[in-house]
């Protein structure tokens, strides 16, 4: 759990350690706007982000084992929630209306969950798959609750006024304006959230952290350009 820049790391590590988390963050993007775009135009509103949940932890995780490092699901949600951001371009809207803003919000919540609960539990005595689906787990129900504070103490501050909101015709999380609307979304969103991100962490088994992808910067520098591709194609024509 050293820190990034903790004595002894060279600078090459360094250099590859921020390489893997660009490669893993566009990945995330990329598959928010391939798969969460094409499950948008098959699904009904509320079941695609459920689902992506698992896609989600299950790349944290890949990237956790390939780096080794506790911080690593923050610094992937750093470079996937920007780039969630570019729905404002796509739809026309401003960056800070509810729908473009918080899915990114959501992305740097599921983040902060997944390392807050790997720092929890990291040194449970128990084989890793089960370890992985009990940090998935709680990093899916802690979740609920860093995006609640994050829409209430970011979203309600800098969101356009109500008549803007209405006049684009765009969704209000009217949840967030009272104690009895956050108390039922927390307990509506938290265990739905909490078995997805559960499956999607177990996915680390299966996942190549072993050899894929491999530590070499131009080719790490390579797929974050094909994950960046896939994902700004994939914003426009899903």
């Amino acid at each position: 759990m050293e820190s990034f820049f903790v004595k002894g790391i060279t600078r090459r590590n360094r250099l590859t350690l921020l390489l893997l988390v660009i490669w893993f963050g566009s990945l995330w993007g990329a598959a928010e706007a391939l798969i969460g775009g094409l499950l948008h135009s098959l699904l009904p509103p509320t079941v695609p982000g459920k689902i992506m949940i698992v896609a989600a932890t299950g790349i944290m995780a890949w990237a956790l084992r390939k780096t080794g490092k506790w911080w690593a699901p923050v610094g992937i949600a750093m470079v996937a929630a920007p780039l969630k951001l570019f729905s404002a371009v796509v739809f026309v809207l401003p960056i800070t209306a509810p729908v473009v803003l918080n899915p990114a919000l959501g992305i740097f919540a599921e983040g902060i969950g997944f390392s807050l609960i790997y720092l929890l539990f990291c040194g449970l005595p128990v084989a890793r798959w089960a370890k992985f689906v009990a940090i998935g787990a709680g990093a899916g129900a802690i979740y609920s609750f860093v995006f609640v504070g994050t829409v209430v103490g970011i979203g309600l501050s800098v969101y356009p006024p109500m008549e803007v909101i209405k006049e684009l015709g765009t969704k209000f999380p009217y949840w967030a304006r009272s104690t009895s609307g956050l108390i039922n979304f927390a307990k509506t969103s938290l265990p739905y959230s909490a078995i997805m991100a559960g499956i999607g962490s177990a996915l680390v088994v299966v996942l190549p952290a072993k050899t894929y992808p491999r530590l070499n910067p131009k080719g790490l520098l390579s797929g974050s350009a094909l994950w960046l591709t896939i994902f700004f194609v994939s914003s426009w024509l899903t």
